[in-house]
């Protein structure tokens, strides 16, 4: 869900001709102080026996180093809280829940990773704009004793525009380096949002999972490769394809070669220009193309049934901003853009998943919309799309 906002609020600057400064700050479980912290819980109302029980669980704990078969001496650990823990991460996001508070610009929170987004017409204001932000940001961790990773701190600017000049952008008067790629949350982000970094380390992924099926198809039967594929293929075909996904066709061909590669290891096809539409059908599983439409289908059913946990995305217009039509048309329930030119004002709009979802739900069947549960939906729409792979 963070991944497709920030994506959105890239994207949707894109498409408006404004360059975004995208920040991403990697912070430290380890640098969590406890007094701090209990002092938040108690904010938040964590009183009376709970918050003893939270000062319990967070003292008493010590670390030692191990070398071979040498150990250090034993330290008591006064600062972070545990990684590895089912409380850890919730601890660090309460801790981190009022930095918000501290910029004005759009931020979103994932466990240690922070990325920070700044807007503007003119490239100059943007780098002022950040640095004067991140001023804000460092005055808040240094308040709370929070320790940053200026190493995995890294900013990356996205525009249409070219020859930009490079910006100087610095937190605690240290400079950050800028990139044109950077990898958040397992997804990598580039400078023109085509996608290209992360289609080609997807590409690497699958490659080595094709050398693996190679390996297997002589020795298992055909539903364990097909298990294999789920596993190390379709697992980095599903995350993040609901944005990604919106490349090009041309950014996209590679993939889709590997794909097409692992289910002919799969299935003995032979190489060559056959039609492979029955074989995916055999094994139940998606063309790349229909992977993205079913992980757009299920954010719409959910954002249609109120089961998004947030607002996701809403830079775009939204269904609201768009009226319906009932004359004989070959799609009479399709929506029609108010106005034409901010929507389609550059062809960057219609990649968006906002777009992407209304065009589709407004074009699917009516059988479809009034399935009473996501997992219904999503059987449903998997099954009808394998249909439509043959046809």
């Amino acid at each position: 869900m963070l991944l497709t906002d920030l994506y959105e609020k890239l994207l949707h600057n894109l498409d408006q001709g404004i360059n975004s400064c995208a920040i991403f700050l990697a912070k430290a479980f380890d640098s969590v102080n406890h007094k701090i912290l209990l002092r938040k819980l108690n904010h938040y109302g964590v009183r009376g026996k709970a918050l003893e029980l939270f000062r319990s669980y967070l003292s008493g704990r010590s670390q030692f180093l191990k070398l071979d078969n040498v150990k250090s001496s034993l330290i008591a650990i006064e600062f972070g809280v545990p990684q590895g823990s089912i409380l850890g991460p919730l601890l660090f996001l309460i801790f981190i829940n009022d930095l918000p508070e501290a910029t004005k610009l759009y931020i979103k929170l994932f466990a240690d990773d922070t990325v920070l987004c700044a807007q503007s017409n003119d490239i100059l204001s943007l780098q002022e704009e950040v640095n004067v932000e991140l001023d804000k940001v460092f005055t808040w961790m240094a308040s709370n004793q929070l320790t940053l990773n200026i190493k995995k701190s890294q900013f990356m600017v996205v525009t249409n525009r070219k020859n930009i000049p490079s910006l100087n952008i610095k937190i605690n008067q240290i400079p950050l380096v800028q990139c044109d790629s950077y990898k958040y949350l397992g997804i990598h982000f580039d400078n023109k949002l085509n996608w290209a970094t992360h289609i080609q380390h997807v590409c690497n992924k699958i490659s080595k999972a094709c050398g693996v099926l190679a390996k297997l198809r002589h020795c298992v039967p055909v539903q364990i490769l097909i298990d294999v594929f789920n596993a190390l293929i379709h697992s980095y075909l599903r995350y993040g394809i609901i944005i990604w996904g919106s490349a090009s066709k041309t950014t996209l061909k590679p993939l889709e070669t590997l794909v097409n590669k692992a289910i002919r290891i799969m299935s003995f096809a032979p190489f060559g220009n056959i039609n492979l539409s029955q074989i995916y059908q055999d094994f139940n599983l998606l063309h790349l193309s229909n992977v993205h439409d079913l992980e757009i289908g299920k954010f719409a059913y959910k954002e249609k049934f109120g089961y998004l946990p947030t607002e996701i995305g809403n830079y775009f217009p939204t269904s609201s901003n768009f009226t319906s039509h009932n004359y004989g048309t070959r799609v009479s329930n399709s929506t029609v853009p108010l106005d034409r030119k901010i929507v389609n004002r550059l062809k960057s709009s219609e990649r968006s998943v906002q777009f992407k979802t209304n065009h589709l739900w407004s074009n699917l069947q009516d059988s479809f919309k009034s399935l009473e549960s996501l997992n219904i939906f999503k059987k449903h729409y998997k099954k009808y799309l394998i249909s439509e792979q043959q046809s």
